[in-house]
């Protein structure tokens, strides 16, 4: 683990630090993201932070290297806000990226809501992202999903935003009995590489446990431990770029619900079921009961208590104007696309 990163101002810049040219920010609220500039997690965190219109090249947390574990979700710290996060991974094994916040831990399970923003006209959702990252390994998730209805999809990824590298699980309302796999590498959103797979029931009337088995030569999925797809990083090279398609970047698991069918999108809407319904009361809900994780690349190793090392504050006192309103509230967006637009899911 970096020491750097366990604390909320710990990696605020030195004054020895060099200030990047591009920089927005300054050393009060050193990290930007999205136009704004803030020095905590929800700014700061690997995946959020904008590197280059930082403060400096020391603004942005460094990424966690993976931990080898299984979150039940019986403590209410296993999942929280990123606002209210410290930095230490050891403590809260997942964060809730959007406000307002549709997550929380209950009754033993990861809980991500999705109700009705009348101001969107839409459903507004969540999205929960692991606070260590990973590179390669395998994860399995228990999962009852919220796709009960036309619209409603429920996500189970493995991605670096950065890079676009992704691997997912995805449910929609239109298919309840069914789950999509898919891989996208830097960026390219191919979906003809996505594959159906019957899992015999209504995946939102009961739990199955969906794994991503990720290594640096093969993809595998599997559902209630049978193998349902493999793909082979040999088989992904294309001649054309001299590359192979294939995700290798340290990235974040994360789960995610939002709405497909009211996002006015017209391959988002046929992929999804469309319209969305709603009422007055109706919301629609994700369970995770449990989530295995055995790291593979980077580390593999159980998480640890971090060293108390006092974060690194800058001097002085902050100007009245150095941190910016509150992030615009967000939900999953997808951009516009001819197919099936993707969300942003951190």
């Amino acid at each position: 683990m970096k020491v750097s990163v366990f604390g909320a101002a710990a990696v605020l810049a030195a004054a020895s630090s060099q200030v990047l040219a591009q920089s927005t920010c300054n050393q009060w609220a050193p990290c930007f993201r999205e136009g704004y500039c803030d020095a905590n997690a929800m700014f700061c965190l690997w995946g959020l932070c904008d590197p280059i219109k930082s403060f400096n090249s020391t603004a942005c947390w460094q990424p966690e290297a993976c931990a080898t574990q299984t979150v039940n979700f019986d403590s209410a710290a296993d999942a929280i806000p990123i606002k209210a996060y410290s930095g230490n991974p050891a403590t809260n094994a997942f964060l809730s990226v959007f406000e307002p916040n549709h997550a929380s831990v209950a009754n033993g399970n990861l809980a991500l809501q999705m109700t009705y923003d009348p101001a969107q006209k839409k459903g507004f959702g969540a999205t929960v992202s692991a606070s260590h990252t990973i590179q390669y390994g395998r994860t399995t998730a228990r999962v009852k999903t919220a796709s009960i209805a036309p619209g409603v999809v429920s996500a189970f990824i493995i991605r670096n935003d950065q890079t676009g590298d992704e691997i997912d699980f995805e449910w929609v309302g239109k298919s309840p009995n069914e789950v999509q796999t898919n891989f996208y590498f830097n960026n390219v959103l191919d979906y003809t590489k996505m594959v159906p797979y019957n899992v015999g029931g209504n995946t939102a009337a009961d739990y199955h446990d969906y794994t991503i088995d990720w290594s640096p030569e093969a993809l595998v999925w599997l559902v209630d431990g049978k193998v349902i797809r493999t793909v082979n990083r040999k088989d992904t090279f294309n001649p054309a770029t001299n590359t192979y398609a294939y995700p290798t970047s340290k990235s974040r698991i994360a789960f995610s619900i939002w709405d497909g069918g009211n996002s006015g999108a017209q391959g988002t809407q046929e992929w999804s079921g469309y319209p969305t319904p709603w009422g007055a009361n109706t919301m629609y809900q994700m369970l995770v009961d449990s989530v295995q994780i055995s790291c593979g690349g980077d580390a593999t190793h159980p998480p640890t208590t971090p060293p108390t090392t006092p974060p690194v504050t800058p001097s002085g006192t902050p100007p009245s104007s150095v941190y910016p309103t509150a992030l615009p509230s967000t939900s999953p967006v997808s951009p516009p696309q001819k197919c099936i637009p993707r969300p942003k899911y951190y």
